[in-house]
């Protein structure tokens, strides 16, 4: 029997009627207006296909698979990785498809903004190798809605369980900002609402810029992510978690070492006065930032940094009220 993950990308690639859903489906929740539409736009992608061909069938019969200059094509409005540095993986990737070819063609819409070029829904990976390599990318084109392009890029990853948790809470953080009602949301990344809530919860209490020093980390799952997000509500977190990014250990660390450097910089017994070393470029010490629950403390011996910041405290205070109108300072 097809499963619901096959069957969606089978339909995605299909060109005749949905099929009626069984006596054994669950009852949809009734919308109306605009997200009555996107619910029943929905309902067709997600419906079982048991009829239908699957994805690789199709591609095996011919006929939908063309050759496509990497450079026509362009990302997908979804951002669904996390950049990692030195990423050995896709060297290996890469050298793969040079060595036999790329086995599985990408999947890409005609783009919506610019006649004569593409949106890719998935295979961002096998672009990149095929620009590497100066030859062009096998692909299905497809014309896609933009529902329709985030389930197929969504589950066609979940389908090689090839997204990291946290690279799934970014996703649907992403989803959310761009207004997509949660029903989508949920049906994309086949996640119950408590289970949704929790990632935008971590999402929204650990800051981005932390995420994405950290990494994609994929050997740390829910229960840590949710530890750390715990650790940020605490005072000061966010500061105690960047000076740690900031240490020479954190730069040369795998993103799972990474993400264990900055749970134990929060774990850490701390003294009354929470102290951060603020350096330079080339690692000289600037300041120092003492602060406790109540108050903070710049401590700068470096006389040329001193007369700096001086100089800069009108500009500094003019700043501040700009964005915090009504505050007192």
């Amino acid at each position: 029997m097809t499963t619901p993950r096959r069957s969606t990308l089978a339909q995605l690639m299909g060109d005749g009627p949905a099929p009626m859903p069984s006596q054994h489906d669950h009852p949809k929740p009734l919308v109306s207006g605009a997200l009555r539409a996107v619910g029943l736009q929905l309902d067709q992608i997600k419906a079982e296909a048991s009829e239908s061909r699957d994805l690789k069938v199709k591609i095996a019969a011919g006929g939908l698979v063309v050759d496509l200059d990497p450079g026509l094509i362009d990302s997908s409005f979804i951002r669904d990785r996390i950049p990692v540095d030195n990423d050995t993986e896709f060297e290996a990737f890469v050298s793969g498809i040079e060595q036999k070819g790329q086995q599985v063609p990408i999947l890409v819409r005609p783009s919506p903004a610019d006649p004569g070029r593409y949106q890719t829904a998935y295979g961002h990976r096998r672009i990149r190798a095929a620009a590497r390599l100066g030859i062009p990318v096998r692909a299905i084109i497809k014309a896609l809605t933009d529902v329709e392009l985030v389930v197929a890029q969504a589950q066609e990853n979940l389908a090689r369980q090839d997204l990291t948790y946290i690279e799934r809470v970014l996703l649907a953080k992403q989803l959310e900002e761009l207004k997509f009602d949660r029903s989508v949301i949920m049906s994309a990344l086949e996640l119950l609402p408590a289970e949704l809530s929790r990632m935008l919860t971590i999402a929204n209490v650990i800051p981005g810029d932390l995420i994405q020093a950290i990494g994609p980390a994929p050997k740390i799952g829910r229960p840590r992510w949710l530890q750390l997000a715990d650790l940020m509500k605490e005072s000061a977190a966010r500061n105690r978690a960047l000076a740690a990014v900031t240490e020479s250990n954190f730069a040369s660390a795998d993103t799972n070492h990474r993400f264990a450097i900055v749970v134990h910089a929060l774990s850490a017994p701390r003294s009354t006065n929470d102290k951060i070393d603020v350096k330079s470029t080339n690692g000289s010490l600037l300041m120092r930032v003492a602060e406790t629950p109540r108050r903070m403390r710049l401590l700068i011996d470096n006389p040329e940094f001193k007369n700096w910041l001086k100089s800069r405290i009108p500009t500094l205070v003019s700043e501040f009220e700009q964005q915090n109108p009504g505050a007192e300072t």
